[in-house]
């Protein structure tokens, strides 16, 4: 990820770039396995919520209605799951919310000692990582997200 300026805020094109190369990469037999980083002092502040959107579209279709941010974000980085080689977060400095998620839907994350990973969104009752039911099973996430 190449915006340090934004802390390498994640918004549309960025989320779609990412998920093109990782489909490139997975079809291309000289590469064994992807790291994805972030330029800068971060490794993502998370999504760009400072208008970085604008007049931009959603990098993939997800139907519409109640919920669709929250299952759009999800099935592409769910996406990750379904390539066959490695993908792996290399996690410095801030790695918050959709920054975190992105890490999370990786096969590996390796988390340097400066790194800071949280999701804020917690805070305003929005529960975190969508992917908590997969990776713990549905009975130890319910305890952990109502708990």
């Amino acid at each position: 990820m190449n915006r340090p300026e934004k802390r390498n805020a994640l918004f549309h094109p960025l989320r779609g770039a990412i998920l093109e190369a990782l489909v490139a990469h997975d079809r291309d037999a000289d590469v064994r396995v992807t790291i994805i980083r972030g330029a800068g002092p971060s490794f993502s502040a998370g999504y760009d919520i400072g208008g970085g959107n604008v007049g931009h579209e959603y990098p993939y279709y997800t139907p519409g209605g109640e919920g669709q941010w929250p299952r759009h974000v999800t099935e592409g980085w769910m996406s990750i799951w379904d390539l066959a080689k490695p993908v792996i977060a290399q996690v410095h400095g801030y790695c918050l919310a959709g920054g975190s998620e992105l890490a999370t839907g990786c096969d590996l994350v390796y988390v340097a000692e400066d790194a800071s990973m949280g999701y804020p969104a917690v805070r305003f009752g929005v529960p975190d990582m969508h992917f908590h039911a997969w990776f713990l099973g549905m009975r130890r996430a319910m305890q952990m997200m109502l708990t």
